[in-house]
């Protein structure tokens, strides 16, 4: 770190007021953790990226479903599991499958919903989808 720089404190994320703002921060800290990590390890599973689902998971219905990672409010991402708010085009593609309702692992998506958030999912059976089309 540089001499110039400064590291934020809790304090002076504290005094942000607007959610905005934090919402900003916590995406640029994401992207930037990501990018370090990347270059460290090779592709990094955090909150903020866009994933798809590998096809060695079950139940079998996710597989292949693509979605953005989402931090969790129980901190389950340690014990290598994220939860991941899915496309509307995934969410749409898991409210038809059938094989949804013969699992009680998922839930499939209610009629209104446009983005169904999976919980939990093993970060092993995700793929970084960044640069899907």
């Amino acid at each position: 770190m540089s001499e110039t720089s400064t590291i934020p404190t809790t304090d002076t994320v504290n005094a942000l007021t607007d959610p905005d703002e934090l919402r900003a921060l916590r995406t640029a800290v994401n992207a930037r953790l990501a990018a370090l990590l990347d270059d460290a390890h090779g592709q990094a599973i955090v909150p903020g990226r866009r994933v798809r689902v590998a096809i060695n998971i079950t139940p079998i219905c996710v597989a292949h479903l693509t979605g953005t990672t989402q931090p969790s409010a129980t901190g389950h991402e340690k014990n290598g599991r994220i939860d991941v708010l899915l496309d509307e085009s995934s969410t749409e593609a898991m409210r038809r499958d059938h094989r949804v309702h013969a699992t009680r692992r998922v839930t499939a998506p209610d009629q209104n919903t446009t983005r169904h958030l999976l919980t939990q999912l093993p970060t092993g059976s995700l793929m970084l989808a960044d640069h899907d089309n």
